[in-house]
C-alpha cells in the first residue's frame, strides 16, 4: 500500500479523500472474474474416468464451493456471465465438449460424429438411453425423459431469434443453411438441420467452418419446457452430472448428483453447494476454517502471505482471460476520438497495478488485445506506459494539457469496486488534466447497461474458451457485437476470411491483420492477462480448469477422499 500512497501524493484529493480510499483498500477484496462469454464454455470440459461404487453418491460428500457474485439467472439462452456459467456448466450439455488440455472437441451428447468431405454436413450420433433430470414441474410426453434428436433441434430452433431476451448467442447457429431465413421469419423451420431418426442429427452449413464444433453451444434441454423457459429460469432442467435442487439468493445454491448420469460411476461425490461469500477476506476465513473446499480469491495485499500459508494447497495455471477498460465506439465523447483512447492506453500504468499493488494476481497487459499464448498476440503497436507520448497525443486531439475534455464516468460492477486499478488509472489521468469519475453498479444490471449509448468507459474482460484468436475477436470485434460497438468493415471481413481458412500460417497472418488494425483503433485500455489460481483442500482430487477460468472445471470428475477430511 505503501507504492500506492506515493502514487498518489500530491495528488487533488483532499486529506478526508485520501482516509477514505484507503480505507476502501484496505478492506481486502478482491474483484471477481469479470464478464462472462459465451455460453459454450458451459458445455465444454473433459471427462476423467473415476470409479465410484454404484449406489454410493447419497452417502457421498458435498462439494463446498464459494461464490460471489450470485448468478443473475440459470437461463441457459442468455447465459453471458461466469457467475451464471458456474452453475450452468454441471447441469446442461451439448452434443460435444471440449478437452480443457488440448482443446479438442470430445463426446457428450453425441458419442460420435462425422464430416462429408466437402466439411459441409454435420452427422451426430447421439448417446441412447441419456435421460433428463427428474424434477417436479415437468410433464414429459408419455412419461419418457429420454434426451432425443427432436429435444435438440427444437432448443436449436428457440435460440434463433433477434430477441436477446430470449436467447443472446447467435453464434451457434448461423453458419448452418437456412439461418438467415428462419431468424427473418421468411421459414417454418431451419432447413439445415434434421431429426434422421431418434438420435441422428444432420446438420448442414452454408460453407466449411473450421469453428463450428467449437461453438455449438445449443444445450439438451427438454423441449416440453421451452413455451416456459421463464418459469424454468432460475431452475434449470438438463441432462448434467448434476441436477438443480434449490437457490436462496446470498445465501447458497445447491446441486444434487445426477443419478441417472450416463457415465458410469459420475459424478463421484454427492453434490455441490455453491456458498455467497460477501469478500475475499471472509472466504478466506471460512476456507481456514476447512467450511470451503476450494478457494479462487485472495485479499488484496494478502496474496503472497497466503500463497505461503497453503504452499501445498495453492495452483497456478496460465489462463485465457484479458482484463481491459472499454471505450463506447458509436456514441458519446469517445466515438470520434481515436487520439485520444490512444492517450488514454499510453497512460495507464498496468505494471504498477498487477506486479506490484496487486502482487503479481494477474500478468500486466503488455502485448496486445489477445492472451499471450494465443497466436497474432502481439501486433505492430503496443501501448506500453509513456505518459509523455500520451500528452502529446492529447495536445495532438486538441486537448492540450486535457483542456475541452468533459469530466469522464468510468463504470464498473460492484464486486469489482476496490479493484487497485480504479484509483491508478484516475490518478494517471489526472496528471493528464483529466477528471474520471467511478460509478460503481450492481452486477445484476450493469452488464445490460454498459451496452446502452450513456455508458461512454466501462470495466469488463472476456475469457476465451480456446487458444485461438477467434475465441476473443469473434465475440468482441466482429459486428459491433460486443459493448463496445466496434464496427471496422475490413475487421470483420478478415475475421470472416479466417474463419475458413485451414492453413493455420494463412489463418495466423488474417488474424495479424485483424489485431494491427483493432489496436490501431483502440477501442480498450487493455489491463492484464489473467492466472488462473486456487486452493484446493488436500481431500479434493480431479479439480482441473480449463484455460478460459476455474470456473470451467467439469466437477463430475471431483472426488473426496473421506479418510482425510477433518
Amino acid at each position: 500500500m505503501d507504492i500506492l500512497r506515493r502514487y498518489l501524493a500530491g495528488s487533488a484529493l483532499s486529506v478526508q479523500t485520501r482516509k477514505n480510499l484507503f480505507c476502501t483498500l484496505l478492506k481486502g477484496k478482491r474483484p471477481m472474474v469479470k464478464r462472462f462469454t459465451k455460453f459454450m464454455l458451459l458445455l465444454m470440459v473433459l471427462s476423467l474416468v473415476v470409479a465410484v461404487p454404484a449406489g454410493a453418491q447419497d452417502e457421498a460428500p458435498v462439494l463446498r464451493v464459494p461464490m460471489s457474485p450470485d448468478p443473475e439467472h440459470l437461463n441457459p439462452f442468455t447465459a453471458t456471465t461466469i457467475a451464471i456459467s458456474t452453475v450452468l456448466n454441471q447441469v446442461y450439455e451439448g452434443l460435444v465438449g471440449l478437452d480443457p488440455v488440448s482443446g479438442e472437441p470430445v463426446p457428450r451428447l453425441a458419442e460420435s460424429w462425422e464430416v462429408s468431405e466437402d466439411g459441409l454436413v454435420y452427422t451426430f450420433n447421439l448417446r441412447q438411453g441419456v435421460l433428463f433430470h427428474d424434477v417436479e414441474g415437468v410433464e414429459f410426453e408419455d412419461g419418457d425423459r429420454e434426451f432425443k434428436a427432436e429435444d435438440w433441434i427444437a432448443a436449436a430452433e428457440y435460440s434463433v431469434t433477434e430477441d436477446e431476451t430470449v436467447s443472446s448467442h447467435p453464434e451457434w447457429l448461423e453458419s448452418v443453411v437456412g439461418y438467415d431465413e428462419f431468424l427473418a421469419g421468411e421459414a417454418d423451420s431451419l432447413s439445415g438441420l434434421n431429426a434422421l431418426d431418434d438420435y441422428t442429427i444432420e446438420i448442414t452449413l452454408k460453407e466449411p467452418n473450421r469453428l463450428f464444433l467449437f461453438t455449438l453451444g445449443v444445450p439438451g434441454i427438454p423441449q416440453e419446457i421451452l413455451p416456459r423457459m421463464s418459469e424454468f429460469a432460475n431452475s434449470p432442467v438438463g441432462t448434467g452430472p448434476f441436477q438443480f435442487v434449490e437457490w436462496q439468493r446470498d445465501s447458497f445454491l445447491e446441486l444434487k448428483a445426477n443419478p441417472d448420469y450416463y457415465e458410469e460411476g459420475k459424478p463421484a461425490i454427492g453434490g455441490v453447494r455453491y456458498i455467497n461469500v460477501p469478500d475475499a477476506n471472509t472466504a478466506l476465513l471460512q476456507y481456514r476454517e476447512n467450511e470451503l473446499d476450494l478457494l479462487f480469491s485472495f485479499p488484496t495485499g494478502q496474496r503472497l502471505a497466503v500463497i505461503e500459508e497453503f504452499a501445498d494447497e495453492y495452483h497456478e495455471a496460465p489462463g485465457l482471460n484479458v482484463r481491459y477498460f472499454g471505450f463506447k465506439m458509436d456514441a458519446g465523447f469517445f466515438a470520434d476520438e481515436p487520439l485520444v483512447r490512444q492517450a488514454f492506453a499510453h497512460a495507464f500504468n498496468r505494471e504498477l497495478v498487477w506486479d506490484e499493488l496487486m502482487e503479481g494476481a494477474r500478468f500486466p497487459a503488455t502485448l496486445g488485445y489477445l492472451p499471450p499464448s494465443m497466436p497474432a498476440s502481439t501486433p505492430a503497436h503496443i501501448y506500453e506506459y509513456n505518459p509523455e507520448r500520451a500528452a502529446e497525443l492529447l495536445a495532438e486531439a486538441g486537448y492540450p494539457n486535457g483542456e475541452g475534455i468533459p469530466e469522464i464516468d468510468l463504470y464498473v460492477f460492484s464486486t469489482a469496486a476496490d479493484e487497485l486499478s480504479l484509483p491508478v488509472l484516475q490518478e494517471d489521468l489526472r496528471q493528464l488534466g483529466v477528471t474520471l469519475n467511478i460509478v460503481v453498479e450492481d452486477a445484476s444490471t450493469y452488464w445490460d447497461h454498459i451496452g446502452e449509448d450513456d455508458v461512454w468507459f466501462f470495466l469488463s474482460g472476456w475469457s476465451a474458451g480456446i487458444n485461438d484468436p477467434s475465441d476473443v475477436f469473434n465475440f468482441l470485434f466482429l459486428d459491433g457485437r460486443d459493448d463496445t460497438h466496434y464496427n471496422n468493415p475490413e475487421v470483420n471481413e478478415l475475421l470472416r476470411q479466417a474463419m475458413v481458412e485451414m492453413d493455420e500460417e494463412v489463418r495466423t497472418q488474417l488474424y495479424q491483420q485483424a489485431h494491427d488494425l483493432i489496436t490501431a483503433d483502440s477501442p480498450w485500455i487493455v489491463s492484464a492477462y489473467s492466472k488462473n489460481t486456487w486452493l484446493q483442500k488436500p481431500w479434493v482430487d480431479g479439480f482441473v480448469p480449463g484455460g478460459g477460468g476455474t470456473y470451467t472445471a467439469r466437477l463430475a470428475n471431483v472426488t473426496i477422499d473421506t479418510s482425510l477430511l477433518p
